[in-house]
């Protein structure tokens, strides 16, 4: 599968190196062995970018593969055709929005193909596929503030999504440690808080990740990694780097529970907006997302 991308975003945590994909023998050979049935298409670079998307898709069914998610911006999708085929084939669209207006999107991406992504999410809406959707929406310096314009776009146009993946920015990849890029917790929550009320009173799920509980005072049930918690999950995700050393965590009540201290954010800004809790988190009324 192609290891490319047809865009240039900012904060893209994992960007593509030139390195070939796996050999797909080799993959198909790992999803026999393992009898995987489900299987997420995404990383390090954009799976929908090369000719051979749909010959892997193939491929992987064959070989036992029963569920597909793929992670896209959704440019590829602005084909009908394109389109039509994977709305036959896969089963949830997970589309990386960085902003639903075009100035916030062209400076995330560095691309002018605003128009294309909203195609693409249009395509989806119109083959019957909205309930499909999972807008994934990175949280970094240049949107924050149009968080609440964000959620208001997604009650307008996509009431019927599956939910919103609301992410603050890894201070990895194309990051490198830049403060113009990661923004102070303590500046994005208004923001967040009100996009997240927004999307509850449409009746729309959704959830927040990699951003502290105790930045997110009476808003905790909406956080990720409480989710992963409360069904009995690791709090972090396979590949996501350990929690950071913080004594305000360690005094906190709601550690086991929270994305904690992250290594990559301390770089930039440091441990001072990080306090301890003495809410138990099991008092947590959660916020369905799924």
């Amino acid at each position: 599968m192609a290891r490319t991308c047809n865009l240039y975003c900012r904060c893209c945590q994992s960007p593509p190196r030139g390195e070939p994909a796996a050999p797909l023998n080799k993959v198909l050979a790992e999803v026999r062995r393992r009898r995987i049935e489900a299987v997420s298409l995404e990383g390090g670079g954009e799976p929908t970018a090369g000719n051979d998307f749909f010959d892997w898709v193939a491929a992987l069914k064959k070989a036992g593969v029963r569920r597909f998610m793929l992670s896209t911006n959704g440019v590829a999708l602005s084909d009908p055709a394109f389109c039509r085929k994977a709305v036959k084939e896969i089963d949830y669209f997970t589309v990386n929005l960085p902003g639903a207006d075009e100035r916030t999107y062209a400076h995330a991406t560095r691309s002018v193909k605003f128009p294309l992504a909203m195609k693409g999410l249009e395509n989806l809406k119109a083959m019957g596929a909205a309930d499909r959707i999972r807008l994934f929406h990175i949280i970094y310096r240049g949107n924050y503030r149009r968080l609440p314009a964000f959620a208001e776009w997604t009650a307008g146009a996509l009431p019927d999504l599956a939910f919103v993946n609301f992410t603050f920015v890894r201070n990895a990849g194309r990051v490198a440690d830049s403060a113009e890029l990661v923004p102070r917790y303590s500046e994005v929550e208004p923001y967040l808080k009100l996009a997240l009320g927004r999307l509850k009173l449409a009746g729309i799920r959704a959830v927040v990740q990699n951003f502290p509980l105790c930045r997110l005072g009476n808003f905790e049930g909406f956080s990720f990694e409480f989710h992963r918690w409360r069904r009995g999950d690791r709090v972090l995700e396979a590949g996501v780097a350990g929690k950071a050393a913080c004594a305000a965590c360690s005094r906190c009540r709601l550690e086991p529970a929270c994305c904690g201290a992250r290594k990559d954010y301390l770089r930039v800004h440091g441990r001072s907006e990080l306090s301890a809790s003495s809410l138990d988190p099991a008092a947590i009324r959660p916020e369905p997302f799924q």
